[in-house]
């Protein structure tokens, strides 16, 4: 009898688990609600713009159809893309009954939906589930919380759906966010939390399930993972910019994030709370950077990676400016600025440019029908025919010819087209249009060696095309033999023999190919291009394009051509052509090891190698401009040793085909800081290395304060080669050290008599934007903040080098106004009113000088190289941190570096020229 009761409670309980957790919420209550439909339908009756736009846009819509046919699936992770297309199909038939009253188009959503809820029998199982099932999950709760409406909709089959929610597909989502599975909490990407959140919180919804409901907003809020929006939006820049999680990795899943968040907000909104000011409005912050990265503008960045060590050292070209995808910029758009008057001029830039806006395989799309709050708020046309383009530039490569030019003032072109003509002045003819992408460049590869070419660009909008631009011309180069001093040869059996190339273009271009089996291991198979050099040097290279099969490519140094050399190497591939990554074999035979670079690097991709007695540094680049350290070996090499270009295809019967010009080798190492007199300048507070107390003691420690002038916060720096620096302080004359010579993390940072022990020896290397990570030789550790303090008093110490901000510093010269007199007795006045904002090394100079720009030019700056006569010898305008003139032409004596912007900001640096 007991049995029976017992049993009976459990059926009770299982009849409808969504009544057995009944709250009160509104209904309809989750993307839209019934006041948003009714405008949609009152719009679209009186043939408003933009709404009737987009409205005839959805008709076009093959999912929007009343005859399309539902393919469910007992198990949901079978093919999650399967289902999202069901619910895609469900959303817009649904949206289409209401708006025209043809019922035909609610049976249809009803037959999907009851599909579904029908065959489901399990909770999803399969690839990438649980994770991204929570798409389809929150698409089909979003669809029933609408379709609710419509009285066609039997009371059983929607209790059905409710039940399908809740046995079958709430425990997958729920199940994610608990367990991850089993990962380190940091190993997904933020959409994998944000579509869970979404499914958890529109579940609560629909089966006025308070519970869950509650749930979802407390872990958008406060989660551990990365889709809770502090971990989402994890760094807030200057202009209330906020890097998005995955802005390093691609542009396409940044803003599929940002989309699926904005509408978990709009679900949460239309409840009476408002997730969107949450953390004041970090979510509009996250909007603006990717919207901002996707109309080419600079963005700052700092680097990240995950508990995988998906390294990202800057933003993601893949994907970006892209305009045919992620329509998610209506709803952001219209909560931020039309309901709440707040400014956002990228993310409206990006709505305008969008509108009006089409439908996407992870969004329902058409935020122009149903989002759009008012017409004046969201004109259509948006804006007039976008301006002429300028600063078009072309690049002669061999068999290609590279465009670049300034991107639309106002960001108001949606396309460019690119014309072209062999005679100067016309007539033109397109070879290339776009209007669903903002990048302002474009590769000319259906040329002829030896013709020039003649360009203009116009730029393109819904209103219309722009005139031409201002003409240029290149004329591409054959390649032809190698320079003198270089060599090919394949290295190990490789099956099929490699080939290489050179044209006297775009700073020194080399086709190389190569098959072989790989590159790593005990040995290597591949094809070598390379020159004998002997000490030390650095070799630069951009890898500009790759065709064929790649397994790696890369600039490489070699003791000597035997298969199983030491080596160095400096290489694409892997992972889908982009990953980047630094190898090292220190004894022959021996097998290589790695170190990851940046994991999401896309054409083009700049690599250096630089070799200082036996320490090997590699860097990458995504522009030339701010390096990025991905390592050191040490390896005892002869002095005399190969380096050069590899290619590697992976296959004995296949080639790699690799593309690299603006390949140098100097055979001078720089420093990485001229010697001089310093603040050192905490990136994460601002405030300067300083000794406690101006202490002169032993032992004295070492912190961060507010800068006040003092000596004991300026440091003399001197070069002691191998890019090692001693480190004293002015006011003491002792040097920094490593307290009692430890290596461990939090070891402290004080003042002692310089000894040249390693633990008094520092290497400084670039990071980005200016700053430099201090390594204590010893221990290859970084001096840090502790606690990422910005407060006066914070300690500095060792630890592992994680990439923070609080590892991170700045050198400011402690100089003053000087007046230099010239032998020729011309005389040049050195400013000095931003002293932190431009630095040269090495000074005295070889054949290469650096330019190290701060934040006040970095952005817009022209660079002029004068005599002590005041004779123009080399001037340039550049973006970006650091730049590199060539002095090789340039006879010794006193030189003058000025430097200046459009905004009137200026400064003087004298050089020596040995």
């Amino acid at each position: 009898m007991k049995k029976t009761i017992r049993r009976l409670v459990m059926l009770l309980l299982l009849v409808d688990t969504c009544i057995a957790t009944a709250q009160t919420f509104i209904h309809p209550g989750g993307l839209h609600t019934q006041a948003d439909l009714d405008r949609m339908k009152a719009q679209v009756a009186a043939g408003a713009h933009p709404w009737i736009d987009d409205w005839n846009l959805l008709l076009t819509d093959p999912q929007a159809q009343n005859t399309y046919t539902a393919n469910a699936r007992a198990n949901m992770g079978g093919s999650r893309q399967q289902a999202s297309r069901d619910a895609h199909a469900a959303y817009l038939n649904t949206i289409r009954w209401y708006i025209s009253g043809n019922t035909s188009y609610a049976d249809c959503a009803v037959r999907i939906c009851n599909a579904w809820s029908s065959t489901v029998n399990q909770v999803p199982t399969g690839t990438d589930i649980p994770g991204l099932s929570g798409i389809p999950i929150f698409e089909f709760a979003m669809v029933g919380e609408i379709l609710r409406m419509y009285p066609g909709w039997a009371s059983a089959d929607f209790t059905r759906f409710k039940n399908m929610m809740i046995n079958y597909f709430y425990p997958v989502c729920n199940d994610f966010l608990l367990n991850h599975n089993g990962s380190c909490i940091s190993n997904y990407w933020s959409n994998w939390d944000i579509c869970n959140i979404g499914a958890i919180l529109t579940i609560g919804i629909l089966c006025d399930d308070r519970a869950k409901y509650n749930q979802a907003v407390t872990y958008y809020q406060t989660g551990a993972g990365m889709g809770s929006i502090m971990n989402a939006v994890p760094t807030i820049h200057p202009g209330n910019l906020g890097q998005w999680q995955e802005s390093g990795r691609d542009q396409e899943h940044a803003q599929l994030a940002v989309g699926m968040m904005a509408s978990i907000c709009e679900v949460a909104w239309h409840q009476g709370l408002d997730l969107y000011s949450y953390s004041n409005n970090r979510l509009l912050a996250g909007a603006e950077y990717i919207a901002q990265t996707n109309l080419w503008k600079y963005v700052p960045y700092t680097y990240y990676t995950n508990c995988q060590n998906a390294n990202q050292s800057w933003i993601s070209i893949n994907g970006r400016g892209r305009l045919d995808d992620r329509p998610v910029w209506e709803l952001i758009y219209n909560h931020y600025v039309v309901r709440k008057g707040l400014s956002a001029p990228n993310t409206k830039a990006m709505a305008q440019l969008m509108r009006p806006e089409h439908g996407s395989a992870d969004h329902f799309g058409y935020g122009t029908l149903t989002f759009t709050q008012n017409a004046s708020a969201s004109p259509y046309p948006p804006s007039p025919v976008p301006p002429i383009p300028t600063g078009l530039t072309a690049t002669a490569g061999s068999g290609r010819i590279a465009l670049k030019w300034t991107p639309s003032i106002g960001a108001t072109a949606q396309g460019y087209s690119v014309l072209r003509s062999t005679s100067s002045g016309g007539p033109y003819t397109s070879i290339a249009s776009w209007t669903a992408n903002t990048t302002a460049q474009y590769i000319d590869a259906s040329v002829t060696n030896g013709t020039t070419y003649y360009y203009v660009v116009a730029a393109i909008n819904q209103a219309g095309t722009s005139g031409n631009s201002a003409q240029v011309s290149a004329i591409p180069i054959a390649p032809g033999a190698l320079p003198a001093g270089w060599s090919r040869q394949d290295i190990g059996p490789v099956g099929v023999a490699g080939s290489a190339s050179y044209a006297n273009v775009s700073n020194g271009t080399f086709i190389v190919s190569g098959s072989g089996g790989g590159i790593g291991g005990t040995s290597d198979s591949f094809g070598y291009t390379y020159r004998s050099i002997t000490g030390d040097f650095t070799i630069t290279a951009r890898l500009s394009d790759v065709t064929g099969t790649l397994n790696k490519t890369g600039i490489m140094i070699r003791e000597t051509l035997d298969p199983a050399a030491k080596t160095l190497i400096m290489k694409l591939g892997d992972a889908g052509w982009r990953q980047a990554g630094f190898g090292s074999r220190s004894s022959s035979g021996n097998g290589m090891t790695w170190l990851r670079g940046n994991d999401y690097t896309w054409l083009p991709a700049w690599f250096r190698l630089q070799r200082s007695g036996n320490t090997f540094t590699a860097y990458e680049s995504s522009d030339g401009v701010t390096w990025f350290t991905v390592g050191a070996s040490t390896v005892s090499m002869t002095n005399t040793c190969y380096t050069g270009l590899a290619a590697c295809s992976g296959s004995t019967t296949a080639l790699d085909n690799s593309t690299f010009d603006n390949v140098t080798i100097v055979t001078a190492i720089p420093q990485p800081i001229p010697n001089g007199i310093y603040r050192i300048i905490a990136r994460n507070s601002g405030k300067s290395m300083d000794v406690a107390s101006n202490s002169t003691a032993n032992g004295a420690n070492v912190q961060q304060w507010s800068y006040n002038g003092g000596n004991n916060q300026q440091w003399t720096l001197t070069y002691l080669g191998n890019n090692q620096y001693q480190i004293i302080g002015v006011g003491s004359g002792k040097s920094l050290d490593i307290a009692s010579n430890s290596t461990a993390d939090g070891a402290n940072v004080q003042i002692w008599p310089y000894s040249g022990g390693n633990n008094q020896r520092f290497t400084i290397t670039t990071t980005s934007g200016g700053y430099f990570r201090i390594t204590p030789v010893h221990s290859g550790k970084a001096l840090e903040i502790a606690g990422n303090s910005s407060a006066d008093g914070g300690n500095v110490q060792q630890w592992t080098y994680s990439g923070g901000n609080n590892q991170q510093w700045q050198f400011v010269a402690a100089i003053t106004t000087a007046r230099i007199e010239s032998s020729s007795e011309a005389s040049v006045e050195i400013d000095e009113q931003f002293p932190e904002q431009v630095v040269i090394y090495p000074n005295p100079a070889g054949d290469q000088l650096t330019v190290q720009l701060g934040e006040y030019f970095d952005q817009d700056a022209t660079i002029i190289l004068q005599d002590s006569n005041g004779r123009t010898l080399y001037e340039d305008v550049v973006k970006g941190t650091q730049h590199v003139i060539s002095l090789n032409k340039i006879p010794s004596g006193i030189y003058f570096v000025n430097v200046s912007n459009g905004n009137g900001k200026k400064a003087v640096r004298k050089l020596m020229k040995n």
